[in-house]
């Protein structure tokens, strides 16, 4: 059941937030938008969208456990060998050292990745525990949001923008939208 949790939750509430997010913030939306009518416009009828056409990811599962092998200093706690660390995904890119206005949503953080430490942001793991899945969740929102942004619009029905874990996050009230096609490119 994790198998399937994970291949279909992830993706589809990846894309419900993104949704949420460019609905609230439109000044994203609006340089989302506009990346991806350049991306169009570079683009030949029935051409494929490649990884470098959508970089930008809001972790789309919670967290998970680690056990500490050996005896481990962060700061000034120590963490014993065979303790169990819970990490939350969202929670690696709020170093505001790091990302200035972490909480802010803004996807041109990551425009420069070299630029980033290692690990400081795994939506989706890292090392040898990364989701077997990320691959296929970055196409399926690479397409999914390519299409949604370039095809239609939509404005939020509900201004909830809290949000429950079972296990995985969802907004309290669903995602009620209106969506309106455009003209296509």
């Amino acid at each position: 059941m994790l198998v399937m949790v994970a291949g279909h939750d992830t993706s589809a509430i990846l894309i419900t937030f993104l949704m949420r997010l460019f609905a609230n913030d439109p000044a994203v939306y609006a340089a989302v938008l506009q990346e991806m009518e350049e991306i169009a416009r570079g683009k030949q009828r029935g051409e494929f969208l490649t990884w470098e056409d959508l970089a930008k990811m809001f972790p789309p599962i919670f967290g998970g456990f680690r056990k500490a092998l050996k005896d481990i200093e962060y700061g000034r706690y120590v963490i014993p060998e065979g303790w169990q660390i819970f990490w939350v995904a969202s929670m690696t890119r709020m170093d505001d050292t790091i990302f200035p206005e972490p909480s802010k949503f803004d996807p041109s953080r990551f425009e420069n990745q070299a630029s980033i430490p290692l690990y400081c942001y795994v939506p989706f793991g890292a090392g040898p525990r990364i989701c077997p899945g990320y691959d296929f969740a970055r196409i399926e929102t690479l397409v999914a949001i390519y299409y949604l942004i370039t095809h239609f619009k939509w404005k939020l029905l509900c201004s909830d923008n809290f949000f429950s874990r079972n296990p995985t996050p969802f907004p309290s009230k669903g995602l009620p939208v209106q969506i309106t096609p455009k003209k296509i490119l």
